[in-house]
């Protein structure tokens, strides 16, 4: 950045500032030099003036700091006044009222040509931008790499890091999915949204406020819009700004166009990923991978889904990935035979899963559970708490047991109850070993369907008289009266602890 200061650093140009001190750090776009009382109409500001005085009256404090003033007003950077010539110092005039706008006037000898001083703005300012360029030329192909490896998020990163602006990556529905660096507060989001919802189709917009300039660029191909970039900042973007900002979108729309084909070989490696991290088998490529789906922190969230036949989870993966990818979420998505594993940031909260789950509705009877946010490393362990909630809420259903603070999501309560469970359902446990038998199953869809023999007997597939003759053995078997409702309480948090 060329500023006065600057200009007041070169020792070789002799140049001292004389007033208007609070505006060192003005801008300096070009050195132009002029004798004209009315030179501020020919200047569109950022502008050093350099002149002589010549046609100024010495005596006239008003006319002087008129000239001040409308130099001031179209945003010129600084007064260069040469002395030698029509005036041997600076008129008094002339001082008192840089120092009451702010502009800074410096005193130029009589030996330092005006050339000299226009040559050393416009070489800095020139090797300035030939830098930028050169950083440019480097971001670029780490804004590539970023997009390859890390996605959207990476190349947000990149891009804030180049232009030293805060960056925002809005979804189709106005969502911000990546941002950096750190979170954007309310009032940002909302300024960028109204500039975005004032005219969604628009290539690219720029609006001034009082402290900010805010810059959206649409992401889309032909009449199709992906998202939004949104860049916050408090000045414009340069032309290496804005060439950044348009090499960012072409990535944008190269990754979120790519063929089907592409798409699907992506999403089915996160599911392997997925699935070795459910395993906890996490190596250092993985961890770079699952950090896609998560939050600044570096933290995800499993939410599950589980299906009432092996077809409507098939389906279920399918429109999970299709709504993962509108959101322009990576597709970590996995699959084993009615059940779906699926990640999420770890800042979501449970209406975005709760969403999720009404938007698989259509694709049949389901219902779900969310566990709590964790490191990528610790996939695992969100999993079988997600898994725990899936299997303790009802059809239709999506419940975060972590969030309500219920007894299962206790490690303690949850050995406890193990311990339980090897106790009171042993019985069932050695007849279904040894015949093949289902009882344990059909007792566990019973207590999970509230005791509704018809509901239980949909979900395993058999007649209600069937299902009543193994409750019958059940009952027999564990010494037990299903008709209490703590009784069955008790055995279905057994169960279900068993099955986390």
């Amino acid at each position: 950045m060329t500023t006065v200061r600057w200009l007041m650093a070169q020792r070789r140009l002799e140049l001292s500032l004389r007033a208007g001190a609070d505006g060192l750090d003005h801008e300096l776009d070009c050195a132009v030099s002029s004798e004209l009382v009315s030179t501020a109409d020919w200047l569109q500001g950022g502008e050093v003036l350099l002149t002589t005085g010549m046609r100024l009256n010495d005596d006239d404090d008003v006319a002087q700091r008129e000239f001040v003033r409308s130099l001031d007003a179209v945003g010129a950077a600084a007064i260069g006044f040469g002395v030698g010539l029509g005036f041997d110092e600076v008129p008094a005039g002339l001082l008192a009222a840089a120092d009451e706008f702010g502009l800074p006037l410096f005193e130029v000898p009589l030996a330092i040509p005006f050339s000299a001083i226009t040559r050393a703005v416009l070489d800095q300012i020139a090797a300035q931008r030939s830098a930028r360029l050169v950083s440019a030329t480097r971001a670029q192909p780490r804004m590539t790499r970023a997009a390859t490896v890390s996605g959207s998020k990476g190349l947000v990163r990149e891009l804030a890091d180049a232009v030293g602006q805060r960056v925002i990556l809005f979804d189709a529905g106005h969502t911000p999915v990546a941002e950096a660096p750190g979170k954007a507060n309310s009032v940002e989001l909302e300024q960028l949204r109204s500039i975005v919802v004032r005219d969604p189709a628009s290539a690219g917009a720029v609006r001034v406020t009082d402290d900010s300039v805010l810059t959206v660029a649409r992401v889309g191909s032909g009449a199709t819009t992906f998202g939004h970039l949104g860049v916050i900042g408090s000045s414009p973007l340069d032309d290496v700004g804005r060439m950044l900002i348009g090499h960012a979108v072409s990535l944008l729309v190269i990754e979120y166009a790519k063929p089907q084909e592409v798409r699907r070989d992506v999403g089915e490696l996160q599911g392997e990923v997925l699935a070795l991290a459910m395993d906890r088998h996490v190596g250092e490529r993985s961890r770079e991978m699952l950090l896609r789906a998560a939050d600044p922190e570096g933290r995800v969230r499993a939410v599950v889904f589980r299906f009432e036949s092996v077809d409507d989870a098939q389906h279920g993966a399918r429109r999970l990935a299709v709504e993962f990818e509108r959101r322009w979420r990576p597709v970590f998505v996995h699959r084993c035979d009615n059940e779906l594993v699926g990640l999420i940031r770890g800042d979501d909260h449970v209406q975005f899963a709760t969403g999720l789950l009404g938007i698989l509705s259509a694709t049949g009877a389901v219902r779900g559970g969310l566990g709590p946010s964790v490191p990528v490393d610790d996939v695992a362990d969100s999993v079988r708490q997600a898994r725990l909630s899936c299997r303790s809420a009802a059809a239709g259903q999506l419940l975060d047991l972590y969030d309500l603070r219920s007894l299962l999501a206790s490690d303690t309560v949850r050995e406890v109850l193990r311990d339980s469970y090897a106790e009171r359902i042993a019985p069932l446990v050695a007849y279904d070993a040894a015949n093949a038998g289902h009882l344990q199953q059909s007792l566990l869809a019973y207590l999970e369907a509230n005791g509704n023999w018809g509901a239980a007997a949909s979900a395993l597939g058999v007649h209600r008289h069937t299902l009543r003759g193994r409750i019958e053995r059940v009952e027999d078997m564990l010494a037990v009266d299903l008709g209490d409702a703590r009784t069955r309480a008790e055995l279905l948090l057994t169960l279900l602890s068993e099955s986390a």
